[in-house]
């Protein structure tokens, strides 16, 4: 789906603004507006693939510079088998399982599972037993639940 522009944000192509741009450049990560928004599903299907075979890492960052950085489309099978070339996986072998769905109930239940916690955006983040936060947040947002959640395990006695 093609993202039109909202009144102050960033053409395609140009650095995100904005709280995410500012967590982004506080971070050191390139991050420009994409053009479109992607369906991600084959994506997710070939991160599913990528952690069967040990590459989960590896292939999970490329495709957040592809498209982060780059502007690639996530959605295109292209992009997707370049990415698992790039990293030591077999592309064909990845088409082959997209084509065949192999990791598509993996991946519906991981949004069942999701939606069932209250996720409804990424990134999403749990930490202890009940703090859910979602989006780009500042490191000492980070420290501060973390740092909360051993307070209370400690407090509990686990």
């Amino acid at each position: 789906m093609v993202r039109p522009s909202r009144p102050g944000e960033a053409e395609p192509g140009q650095p995100v603004t904005g709280h995410l741009g500012e967590m982004a450049q506080q971070a050191g990560l390139i991050m420009r507006r994409a053009p479109k928004t992607s369906y991600t599903r084959p994506a997710l299907e070939a991160t599913e693939y990528a952690k069967q075979h040990g590459r989960l890492d590896a292939f999970h960052k490329l495709l957040l510079k592809a498209y982060w950085e780059d502007g690639q489309d996530l959605e295109d099978r292209a992009v997707l088998r370049a990415a698992a070339e790039a990293v030591g996986l077999d592309p064909e072998d990845l088409e082959r399982h997209l084509n065949a769905g192999t990791y598509g109930d993996a991946v519906e239940e991981q949004m069942d599972e999701a939606q069932q916690l209250g996720i409804t955006g990424i990134p999403a983040f749990i930490v202890g037993e009940k703090y859910l936060f979602m989006g780009a947040q500042p490191y000492e947002f980070f420290k501060m639940v973390v740092e909360r959640a051993i307070q209370e395990q400690t407090a509990q006695g686990q």
